[in-house]
């Protein structure tokens, strides 16, 4: 079963092609996903959240989103501080996920194990697969590069490309302003450059708007899989 990682930077278009892949029968965790679904029902991480940047930074169903955003862009250090936070439960999540897709489970109240380890959370209710389906399945997240330990999972990254000016119409679209989209791109740049995955199988999805185009090269990577 290979391991592949879709990333890229922000407007590339990483969500669209997680939502192919799900169409074409693959299995697909959304990391941006999990970690907000963690937000809301995660106490301990809600907890630690709260301590570290205020509980102003927290609603009832999540985050808030334009405080916590407006602190991390505003000081380096406190993104790191974040981070440091949430990606351990994070890899756990991709851990837990690629466990329960390697072995499978007949019932949900079976308890997974795996490698020694009891499969924990709704991976181990959801997955009922034959542990001998080597059909790939996929992690979608934004900056691996930060998250190292769940790189070391990956047997491949796929990295969404797309110019910067397609990229900041597609945030514009999605409502922010053009002073926080060039905020954000700027706070990627370089993240997800192909010299940052030594070692591993990397291939290039460029997604510059030509739907027919960016369907038709993934068609050809999952038929050379």
């Amino acid at each position: 079963m290979a391991r592949i990682g879709i990333t890229g930077a922000i407007g590339s278009g990483k969500s669209f092609v997680g939502r192919l892949l799900c169409d074409r029968g693959y299995e697909v965790l959304d990391a941006d996903a999990s970690v907000h679904d963690m937000y809301r029902d995660n106490q301990e991480l809600r907890e630690k959240i709260a301590n570290k940047f205020g509980r102003a930074c927290l609603f009832p169903w999540g985050i808030n989103r334009v405080r916590l955003a407006n602190i991390i862009f505003a000081d380096a250090t406190m993104r790191d501080e974040l981070e440091s936070i949430v990606y351990p439960y994070l890899t756990k999540e991709v851990r837990n996920f690629f466990k329960a897709q390697a072995v499978g489970t007949e019932s949900a109240k079976t308890k997974v194990i795996f490698g020694g380890e009891e499969v924990e959370g709704a991976w181990s209710d959801r997955w009922k697969k034959n542990a001998k389906n080597s059909k790939p399945c996929f992690v979608e997240a934004a900056l691996f590069t930060r998250t190292p330990e769940i790189v070391a999972m990956l047997d491949e990254i796929w990295i969404m490309t797309a110019p910067e000016d397609v990229r900041e119409q597609r945030l514009l679209h999605r409502g922010l302003s053009l002073e926080d989209a060039r905020r954000r791109i700027e706070n990627q740049r370089g993240e997800c450059d192909e010299s940052k995955f030594v070692g591993k199988t990397v291939r290039v999805l460029e997604n510059s708007g030509d739907k027919s185009a960016l369907e038709k090269r993934l068609n050809e990577i999952l038929a050379a899989l």
